[in-house]
């Protein structure tokens, strides 16, 4: 019996010393290494998720001040032509699924007047500052308010989908990052 006290002894003073010494060295110097790792990936995420959300909020701002420069920075006319002429060609793919009576009504009223020109007349700054200005939450708590529903579909691909005034069908964005930049690049309701 006493053999085996001494033996428990022994097992007990051998488990509680560090088998790899290496090993515990290493996790000592790394784990404040993986620390700070996984801090950098968390801040970097929520800084990407937060960039386009930086867009709106210019385009807002240009939209009210009036500012068309800016407006036009932020906003590609011609990819948002280009999906507009896409969701009229029933042959093409369209990002835009569903549109309003009262946004065909428009398109087909600008095709009577301008003929095949109709979207290089019709898709100007002044009408993309038209659908902002039906947000009518602008003028008081502004488009944040308004917004209904946000999500990234891709890394580079946002869609927002902003509530307008009662009458007005909801307005229809996608940012997509260009660059090192993210701009608007459809425009619907």
């Amino acid at each position: 019996m006493p053999e085996t006290g001494a033996r428990r002894r022994t097992f007990a003073l051998h488990w509680n010393r560090p088998h790899w010494p290496w090993l515990e060295r290493f996790w000592l110097g790394t784990r404040h290494r993986l620390t700070n790792a996984a801090l950098l990936l968390l801040v970097l995420t929520l800084c990407y998720g937060v960039w386009p959300y930086g867009t709106l909020w210019r385009l807002e701002h240009a939209v009210l001040a009036g500012d068309q420069a800016t407006v036009a920075a932020l906003v590609d006319l011609d990819a948002v032509r280009d999906e507009i002429a896409r969701r009229l060609d029933k042959d093409q793919d369209s990002l835009i699924t569903a549109v309003s009576d009262a946004f065909i009504d428009w398109l087909e009223a600008g095709l009577r007047q301008h003929g095949v020109e109709a979207l290089q007349r019709l898709v100007t700054l002044d009408w993309v500052r038209e659908q902002f200005l039906l947000i009518p939450t602008l003028q008081g708590p502004g488009l944040w308010a308004s917004i209904s529903e946000i999500f990234f579909s891709a890394p580079d691909d946002l869609r927002v989908r902003i509530e307008r005034a009662p009458l007005a069908p909801p307005l229809n964005l996608r940012l997509q990052l260009e660059g090192l930049a993210w701009r608007v690049t459809l425009i619907h309701d």
